[in-house]
Parts: structure tokens; sequence; C-alpha cells
């Protein structure tokens, strides 16, 4: 079994969509709908914007790296990139860039 496709994760986030409605009404149950929803529509989205720019030979950008990452927070102020270099590519970044001109890696 490979890795899942864009379609089969849309058809996942639809039945989950559909299992979420079956619970009695609640918070959780709206916040989680809304979640899945809103996941349901980046993925339309990315679809319907990767075939158009696949259809106009415009090469649709892919990022080696993931641009948020999925960990705590450093500890101290001293591990922030304020010196303004890239801790991706290590191109000089000017201190009123949130990101990289270079790569697009964000500060």
């Amino acid at each position: 079994m490979g890795k899942p496709t864009l379609e089969e994760f849309r058809r996942w986030l639809q039945s989950e969509i559909k299992e979420i409605e079956e619970i009695e009404d609640g918070v959780d149950k709206e916040k989680r709908l809304l979640q899945l929803e809103m996941a349901l529509q980046e993925a339309m989205a990315f679809d319907a914007a990767w075939e158009l720019r696949t259809e106009s030979s415009i090469v649709p950008v892919i990022r080696e790296k993931s641009v948020r990452l999925l960990s705590s927070a450093p500890e101290s102020d001293a591990a922030s990139s304020s010196t303004g270099i890239c801790t991706s590519c290590e191109e000089e970044i000017e201190d009123d860039l949130p990101f990289c001109p270079l790569c697009g890696e964000n500060r």
C-alpha cells in the first residue's frame, strides 16, 4: 500500500464529515465539523490550482521541507533567527522580511 492520493484524502474527509454529522449536537461536534469542512475546501482548492498550473504549463512549486514545523517553540529568544540568515539556504534575509526571498523558508 503506497501513499494516499489527494482524491483518497478528500474521500476520507467526506466520510469523516458524514460520521460527525450523525453525532448529537454539541460544541465539539461543531468544531470538528468546521475543521473537516475547511480541510476539504483546502484540498479542493489545491487540486484546482494544481490543475490550472499544469494546464498552463506552469511548474507547480514543491517545497522540499515543510513550511511549518510541528514541534514546540524554542525555549529562549537566542534560538530565533534574528541574525538575518536563512536557516534553510543560509542566504541573508532583511530584518523586515518574515521569509527568505531565495528559498521561501519562514523565519
